[in-house]
Protein backbone atom coordinates (compact mmCIF):
# COMPACT_ATOMS: atom_id res chain seq x y z
CA UNK A 1 0.00 0.00 0.00
CA UNK A 2 1.06 3.56 -0.51
CA UNK A 3 2.69 5.70 2.10
CA UNK A 4 3.25 4.79 5.70
CA UNK A 5 -0.25 3.52 6.49
CA UNK A 6 -1.88 6.91 6.75
CA UNK A 7 -3.49 8.97 4.03
CA UNK A 8 -2.42 12.25 5.61
CA UNK A 9 -6.02 13.31 6.30
CA UNK A 10 -6.66 10.95 9.18
CA UNK A 11 -7.94 8.12 7.00
CA UNK A 12 -6.32 4.76 7.52
CA UNK A 13 -4.68 3.11 4.54
CA UNK A 14 -5.34 -0.37 5.90
CA UNK A 15 -7.38 -2.65 3.64
CA UNK A 16 -11.10 -1.92 3.76
CA UNK A 17 -13.86 -4.39 4.47
CA UNK A 18 -14.69 -4.19 0.80
CA UNK A 19 -11.37 -5.59 -0.32
CA UNK A 20 -8.72 -7.27 1.78
CA UNK A 21 -6.53 -7.14 -1.31
CA UNK A 22 -3.44 -9.07 -2.26
CA UNK A 23 -0.42 -8.29 -0.16
CA UNK A 24 2.13 -6.11 -1.88
CA UNK A 25 5.00 -8.24 -3.13
CA UNK A 26 8.45 -6.78 -3.66
CA UNK A 27 9.15 -6.29 -7.35
CA UNK A 28 5.46 -6.06 -8.23
CA UNK A 29 3.14 -3.13 -8.65
CA UNK A 30 0.95 -1.95 -5.81
CA UNK A 31 -2.73 -2.38 -6.76
CA UNK A 32 -3.49 0.10 -3.98
CA UNK A 33 -7.00 -0.96 -3.10
CA UNK A 34 -6.35 0.57 0.30
CA UNK A 35 -9.03 2.04 2.52
CA UNK A 36 -7.98 5.59 1.59
CA UNK A 37 -8.25 4.96 -2.15
CA UNK A 38 -11.53 3.06 -1.87
CA UNK A 39 -12.98 5.81 0.30
CA UNK A 40 -12.28 8.22 -2.54
CA UNK A 41 -13.58 5.88 -5.24
CA UNK A 42 -16.62 4.90 -3.18
CA UNK A 43 -17.52 8.49 -2.40
CA UNK A 44 -20.74 10.02 -3.70
CA UNK A 45 -19.59 13.25 -5.34
CA UNK A 46 -22.25 15.68 -6.49
CA UNK A 47 -21.98 17.64 -9.70
CA UNK A 48 -21.62 21.40 -9.69
CA UNK A 49 -23.76 23.56 -11.93
CA UNK A 50 -20.94 26.06 -12.44
CA UNK A 51 -18.61 23.38 -13.82
CA UNK A 52 -21.37 22.01 -16.06
CA UNK A 53 -21.98 25.47 -17.52
CA UNK A 54 -18.26 26.05 -17.99
CA UNK A 55 -17.94 22.76 -19.88
CA UNK A 56 -20.99 23.71 -21.93
CA UNK A 57 -19.30 26.98 -22.83
CA UNK A 58 -15.97 25.37 -23.75
CA UNK A 59 -17.03 21.97 -25.12
CA UNK A 60 -20.80 22.24 -25.57
CA UNK A 61 -20.65 21.45 -29.28
CA UNK A 62 -18.96 18.13 -28.46
CA UNK A 63 -21.05 17.09 -25.46
CA UNK A 64 -18.43 17.66 -22.78
CA UNK A 65 -21.03 18.87 -20.27
CA UNK A 66 -23.13 15.72 -20.81
CA UNK A 67 -20.08 13.49 -20.32
CA UNK A 68 -19.43 15.33 -17.08
CA UNK A 69 -23.02 14.63 -15.98
CA UNK A 70 -22.62 10.92 -16.70
CA UNK A 71 -24.76 11.01 -19.83
CA UNK A 72 -22.29 9.14 -22.00
CA UNK A 73 -24.76 8.09 -24.70
CA UNK A 74 -26.16 11.54 -25.49
CA UNK A 75 -22.74 13.07 -24.96
CA UNK A 76 -21.32 10.88 -27.71
CA UNK A 77 -24.30 11.69 -29.94
CA UNK A 78 -23.55 15.39 -29.50
CA UNK A 79 -19.90 14.73 -30.26
CA UNK A 80 -20.71 13.08 -33.58
CA UNK A 81 -23.38 15.59 -34.61
CA UNK A 82 -21.42 18.65 -33.41
CA UNK A 83 -24.13 19.47 -30.94
CA UNK A 84 -26.91 18.75 -33.43
CA UNK A 85 -25.53 21.45 -35.69
CA UNK A 86 -25.35 23.75 -32.68
CA UNK A 87 -29.10 23.65 -32.01
CA UNK A 88 -28.89 20.92 -29.37
CA UNK A 89 -26.11 22.83 -27.65
CA UNK A 90 -28.29 25.95 -27.44
CA UNK A 91 -31.21 23.95 -26.03
CA UNK A 92 -28.98 22.32 -23.43
CA UNK A 93 -28.23 25.63 -21.77
CA UNK A 94 -31.80 25.51 -20.45
CA UNK A 95 -31.54 21.85 -19.43
CA UNK A 96 -28.25 21.82 -17.55
CA UNK A 97 -29.79 22.82 -14.23
CA UNK A 98 -32.33 20.00 -14.44
CA UNK A 99 -29.65 17.46 -15.43
CA UNK A 100 -27.45 18.48 -12.49
CA UNK A 101 -30.37 18.18 -10.04
CA UNK A 102 -31.32 14.76 -11.43
CA UNK A 103 -27.74 13.44 -11.19
CA UNK A 104 -27.33 14.70 -7.63
CA UNK A 105 -30.70 13.32 -6.52
CA UNK A 106 -29.82 9.89 -7.89
CA UNK A 107 -26.41 9.99 -6.21
CA UNK A 108 -27.96 10.91 -2.86
CA UNK A 109 -30.51 8.12 -3.25
CA UNK A 110 -27.81 5.57 -4.03
CA UNK A 111 -25.89 6.57 -0.91
CA UNK A 112 -29.06 6.33 1.19
CA UNK A 113 -29.81 2.83 -0.14
CA UNK A 114 -26.22 1.66 0.33
CA UNK A 115 -25.66 1.13 -3.39
CA UNK A 116 -22.37 1.82 -5.13
CA UNK A 117 -22.06 5.38 -6.48
CA UNK A 118 -22.89 6.04 -10.11
CA UNK A 119 -19.26 6.00 -11.21
CA UNK A 120 -18.95 2.49 -9.74
CA UNK A 121 -22.40 1.17 -10.62
CA UNK A 122 -20.82 -2.11 -11.77
CA UNK A 123 -19.43 -2.79 -8.29
CA UNK A 124 -21.14 -4.27 -5.21
CA UNK A 125 -22.22 -2.13 -2.29
CA UNK A 126 -19.41 -0.74 -0.20
CA UNK A 127 -19.82 -3.07 2.75
CA UNK A 128 -19.74 -6.29 0.74
CA UNK A 129 -16.61 -8.42 0.95
CA UNK A 130 -14.58 -9.43 -2.09
CA UNK A 131 -12.14 -12.35 -2.37
CA UNK A 132 -8.47 -11.65 -1.80
CA UNK A 133 -7.78 -12.27 -5.50
CA UNK A 134 -9.87 -12.18 -8.69
CA UNK A 135 -12.03 -15.29 -9.02
CA UNK A 136 -10.62 -15.81 -12.53
CA UNK A 137 -6.94 -15.59 -11.48
CA UNK A 138 -6.14 -19.32 -11.47
CA UNK A 139 -7.66 -19.81 -14.92
CA UNK A 140 -5.82 -16.87 -16.54
CA UNK A 141 -2.39 -17.03 -14.90
CA UNK A 142 -0.67 -19.79 -16.92
CA UNK A 143 2.37 -19.02 -19.07
CA UNK A 144 0.56 -20.21 -22.19
CA UNK A 145 -2.13 -17.59 -21.63
CA UNK A 146 0.53 -14.95 -21.02
CA UNK A 147 2.13 -15.76 -24.38
CA UNK A 148 -1.26 -15.69 -26.14
CA UNK A 149 -2.14 -12.34 -24.56
CA UNK A 150 1.27 -10.96 -25.57
CA UNK A 151 0.64 -11.91 -29.20
CA UNK A 152 -2.76 -10.19 -29.16
CA UNK A 153 -1.19 -7.11 -27.57
CA UNK A 154 1.54 -6.86 -30.20
CA UNK A 155 -0.90 -7.41 -33.08
CA UNK A 156 -3.25 -4.73 -31.74
CA UNK A 157 -0.40 -2.25 -31.26
CA UNK A 158 1.09 -2.98 -34.68
CA UNK A 159 -2.32 -2.65 -36.34
CA UNK A 160 -2.82 0.72 -34.69
CA UNK A 161 0.52 1.94 -36.01
CA UNK A 162 -0.38 0.74 -39.51
CA UNK A 163 -3.76 2.46 -39.27
CA UNK A 164 -2.08 5.74 -38.31
CA UNK A 165 0.39 5.43 -41.19
CA UNK A 166 -2.34 4.80 -43.76
CA UNK A 167 -4.88 7.30 -42.48
CA UNK A 168 -2.52 10.05 -41.36
CA UNK A 169 -4.40 10.22 -38.05
CA UNK A 170 -1.88 9.93 -35.24
CA UNK A 171 -3.96 11.05 -32.26
CA UNK A 172 -5.05 7.49 -31.29
CA UNK A 173 -1.40 6.56 -30.82
CA UNK A 174 -1.03 9.40 -28.32
CA UNK A 175 -4.23 8.33 -26.54
CA UNK A 176 -3.22 4.65 -26.26
CA UNK A 177 0.30 5.59 -25.19
CA UNK A 178 -1.33 7.70 -22.48
CA UNK A 179 -3.47 4.69 -21.51
CA UNK A 180 -0.34 2.58 -21.08
CA UNK A 181 1.22 5.30 -18.94
CA UNK A 182 -1.99 5.65 -16.90
CA UNK A 183 -2.05 1.90 -16.28
CA UNK A 184 1.51 1.97 -15.01
CA UNK A 185 0.88 5.20 -13.12
CA UNK A 186 -1.63 3.70 -10.71
CA UNK A 187 0.67 0.87 -9.64
CA UNK A 188 4.20 2.15 -10.07
CA UNK A 189 4.45 5.96 -9.99
CA UNK A 190 2.65 6.96 -6.80
CA UNK A 191 3.85 10.57 -6.70
CA UNK A 192 2.55 11.40 -10.19
CA UNK A 193 -0.91 10.17 -9.23
CA UNK A 194 -1.25 13.13 -6.86
CA UNK A 195 -0.83 15.79 -9.57
CA UNK A 196 -4.08 17.66 -10.35
CA UNK A 197 -4.74 16.45 -13.92
CA UNK A 198 -3.19 13.01 -13.55
CA UNK A 199 -5.22 12.40 -10.41
CA UNK A 200 -8.38 12.18 -12.50
CA UNK A 201 -6.79 9.70 -14.89
CA UNK A 202 -5.51 7.69 -11.93
CA UNK A 203 -9.01 7.42 -10.50
CA UNK A 204 -10.31 6.33 -13.90
CA UNK A 205 -7.60 3.66 -14.03
CA UNK A 206 -8.61 2.45 -10.56
CA UNK A 207 -12.23 2.15 -11.66
CA UNK A 208 -11.13 0.13 -14.69
CA UNK A 209 -9.00 -2.17 -12.51
CA UNK A 210 -11.86 -2.63 -10.06
CA UNK A 211 -14.09 -3.61 -12.97
CA UNK A 212 -11.64 -6.26 -14.16
CA UNK A 213 -11.10 -7.42 -10.60
CA UNK A 214 -14.75 -8.46 -10.38
CA UNK A 215 -15.24 -9.39 -14.06
CA UNK A 216 -13.17 -11.87 -16.05
CA UNK A 217 -11.28 -9.92 -18.78
CA UNK A 218 -11.45 -13.04 -20.95
CA UNK A 219 -8.96 -15.11 -22.89
CA UNK A 220 -6.80 -14.11 -25.83
CA UNK A 221 -9.52 -14.76 -28.41
CA UNK A 222 -12.12 -12.55 -26.74
CA UNK A 223 -9.47 -9.86 -26.18
CA UNK A 224 -8.52 -9.93 -29.86
CA UNK A 225 -12.13 -9.24 -30.86
CA UNK A 226 -12.95 -6.82 -28.05
CA UNK A 227 -14.26 -4.24 -30.51
CA UNK A 228 -16.69 -6.67 -32.14
CA UNK A 229 -17.92 -8.02 -28.81
CA UNK A 230 -18.68 -4.46 -27.70
CA UNK A 231 -21.71 -4.48 -30.02
CA UNK A 232 -23.23 -7.24 -27.88
CA UNK A 233 -22.54 -5.41 -24.62
CA UNK A 234 -26.03 -3.92 -24.78
CA UNK A 235 -27.42 -7.24 -23.56
CA UNK A 236 -25.02 -7.53 -20.61
CA UNK A 237 -25.12 -4.86 -17.94
CA UNK A 238 -21.61 -5.37 -16.65
CA UNK A 239 -20.04 -5.43 -20.09
CA UNK A 240 -21.81 -2.16 -20.83
CA UNK A 241 -19.86 -0.74 -17.90
CA UNK A 242 -16.57 -1.80 -19.52
CA UNK A 243 -17.54 -0.32 -22.89
CA UNK A 244 -18.63 2.86 -21.15
CA UNK A 245 -15.29 3.31 -19.42
CA UNK A 246 -13.42 3.08 -22.72
CA UNK A 247 -15.95 5.30 -24.49
CA UNK A 248 -15.35 7.94 -21.83
CA UNK A 249 -11.61 7.73 -22.44
CA UNK A 250 -12.03 7.95 -26.21
CA UNK A 251 -14.49 10.83 -25.99
CA UNK A 252 -12.35 12.96 -23.69
CA UNK A 253 -9.22 12.45 -25.77
CA UNK A 254 -11.20 13.25 -28.93
CA UNK A 255 -12.47 16.48 -27.38
CA UNK A 256 -8.92 17.41 -26.33
CA UNK A 257 -7.56 16.81 -29.83
CA UNK A 258 -10.42 18.72 -31.47
CA UNK A 259 -9.76 21.63 -29.14
CA UNK A 260 -6.07 21.64 -30.09
CA UNK A 261 -7.01 21.53 -33.79
CA UNK A 262 -9.36 24.49 -33.37
CA UNK A 263 -6.74 26.48 -31.48
CA UNK A 264 -4.26 25.77 -34.25
CA UNK A 265 -6.78 26.73 -36.94
CA UNK A 266 -7.86 30.01 -35.36
CA UNK A 267 -4.82 30.85 -33.27
CA UNK A 268 -2.55 33.81 -33.68
CA UNK A 269 -0.40 33.50 -36.78
CA UNK A 270 -2.53 30.80 -38.34
CA UNK A 271 -3.41 30.95 -42.02
CA UNK A 272 -7.10 30.53 -41.23
CA UNK A 273 -7.32 27.36 -43.27
CA UNK A 274 -10.15 25.58 -41.46
CA UNK A 275 -11.84 22.61 -43.10
CA UNK A 276 -14.91 21.40 -41.14
CA UNK A 277 -15.20 18.25 -43.26
CA UNK A 278 -11.60 17.25 -42.60
CA UNK A 279 -12.03 17.95 -38.89
CA UNK A 280 -15.15 15.75 -38.77
CA UNK A 281 -13.35 12.85 -40.48
CA UNK A 282 -10.41 13.18 -38.10
CA UNK A 283 -12.83 13.25 -35.16
CA UNK A 284 -14.55 10.02 -36.17
CA UNK A 285 -11.29 8.26 -36.95
CA UNK A 286 -9.70 9.41 -33.69
CA UNK A 287 -12.62 8.29 -31.55
CA UNK A 288 -13.18 4.89 -33.10
CA UNK A 289 -9.48 4.06 -33.43
CA UNK A 290 -8.88 5.08 -29.81
CA UNK A 291 -11.69 2.83 -28.61
CA UNK A 292 -10.86 -0.06 -30.97
CA UNK A 293 -7.22 -0.28 -29.91
CA UNK A 294 -7.48 0.93 -26.31
CA UNK A 295 -9.97 -1.80 -25.34
CA UNK A 296 -7.77 -4.88 -26.00
CA UNK A 297 -4.53 -3.20 -24.93
CA UNK A 298 -6.04 -1.81 -21.73
CA UNK A 299 -7.72 -5.12 -20.88
CA UNK A 300 -4.52 -7.13 -21.35
CA UNK A 301 -2.33 -4.80 -19.31
CA UNK A 302 -4.82 -4.52 -16.46
CA UNK A 303 -5.39 -8.26 -16.53
CA UNK A 304 -1.73 -8.99 -15.86
CA UNK A 305 -1.40 -6.16 -13.36
CA UNK A 306 -4.23 -7.78 -11.38
CA UNK A 307 -2.52 -11.16 -11.69
CA UNK A 308 0.37 -9.48 -9.89
CA UNK A 309 2.91 -10.25 -12.55
CA UNK A 310 6.40 -9.04 -11.76
CA UNK A 311 7.39 -5.54 -12.77
CA UNK A 312 9.58 -7.03 -15.48
CA UNK A 313 6.59 -8.73 -17.15
CA UNK A 314 4.43 -5.59 -17.05
CA UNK A 315 7.22 -3.42 -18.42
CA UNK A 316 7.99 -5.92 -21.18
CA UNK A 317 4.33 -6.01 -22.20
CA UNK A 318 4.13 -2.21 -22.20
CA UNK A 319 7.41 -1.77 -24.04
CA UNK A 320 6.39 -4.42 -26.58
CA UNK A 321 3.18 -2.52 -27.32
CA UNK A 322 5.11 0.71 -27.90
CA UNK A 323 7.70 -1.02 -30.10
CA UNK A 324 5.06 -2.70 -32.27
CA UNK A 325 3.20 0.60 -32.59
CA UNK A 326 6.42 2.10 -33.92
CA UNK A 327 6.95 -0.84 -36.31
CA UNK A 328 3.44 -0.43 -37.70
CA UNK A 329 3.87 3.31 -37.95
CA UNK A 330 7.16 3.23 -39.84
Amino acid sequence: MRGDGSSGDGTSDEPSTLHAGPLQVEGRGDLDFSRAVLEKLYSYPLKRRSIAYLLWLLTGLFGGHRLYLDRTGTGLLMLFTVGGGGLWTLIDVFLIGKMVRKFNADQVQREYEGLAPRQLAFMPAKGEALPSEPYWAAKRSTRVRLVADSIVLMVAAGSMGAFARQSGVYEPIIAVAALIAITLLGTRWDALAELPILRGFDRWAHRLRLFYYTNDPGGALSLAFRQVLAFFAFFRKRRRAEVRLYLQLGAWFTIIFIGLDLIQAFGIGSSGGFNPGSLAVDMFQTFFATYAFAAPIGAILNKHVLLQRSDRVIWVLSAGAVVFMAFGLF
